[in-house]
């Protein structure tokens, strides 16, 4: 009886032991397994995301795009980049770098156009220049931050720090405007600022 007693004891012990063994060690594995497994899925997802992302990105991406159109009167206009990005919202617009644009008249003569960036609207050719903009025209030269360039209205409009020059004078101003088919510039201030004129 007595040793009946002692041997159920001591399986009891066995298999609380067993027990603990068991569900410290197994158990622990598993739950690292799982842990494991999460962070996988979770480096597949961002390197999914990331690669999904660089290829919106370079499906996006042109590089020396061309565009060219005529205006109503026969006038050419003509603009590069080095390299565009399409708007994925709006798939009209294109944003540009390292652009030239030109606008050549029927009697050959040629206005040319450089900026570091610009945005351009593929369904009507505005255009809008930005950074180191400059506008040559014979012998006279436009620098500005901004240009507005509305080819269906016939009309450029610089914005911001515009300096206009040629061999006789140099103008500091605003804002100017040019009627692209008159070529006649109009000079204009902001808050009644004076224009300053500087006879070279």
């Amino acid at each position: 009886m007595y040793k009946t007693f002692i041997q159920l004891v001591l399986l009891l012990i066995l298999i609380l032991i067993i027990f603990f063994i068991s569900n410290k060690y197994f158990y622990k594995e598993d739950t690292t397994n799982e842990i494991k497994n999460t962070s996988n899925l979770k480096i597949e997802k961002n390197s999914y995301y990331n690669n999904e992302f660089d290829k919106k990105k370079i499906e996006n991406e042109i590089v020396n795009l061309e565009y060219e159109k005529f205006d109503t009167d026969g006038n050419k206009y003509l603009i590069k980049a080095k390299k565009g990005l399409l708007d994925s919202k709006r798939s009209n617009i294109i944003f540009m770098n390292e652009v030239e644009a030109s606008l050549t008249y029927l009697n050959n003569e040629k206005l040319i156009i450089y900026s570091k960036e610009a945005i351009f609207n593929k369904k009507n050719f505005k255009t809008t220049f930005s950074k180191n903009v400059k506008l040559l025209y014979k012998e006279q030269t436009l620098e500005s931050d901004n240009l507005e360039f509305l080819i269906d209205k016939n009309i450029a409009i610089f914005k911001d720090n515009v300096k206009y020059y040629n061999q006789e004078i140099e103008v500091f101003a605003d804002i100017v405007d040019i009627n692209l088919l008159t070529k006649e510039i109009n000079i204009k201030s902001k808050n009644k600022k004076q224009i300053k004129i500087k006879k070279n």
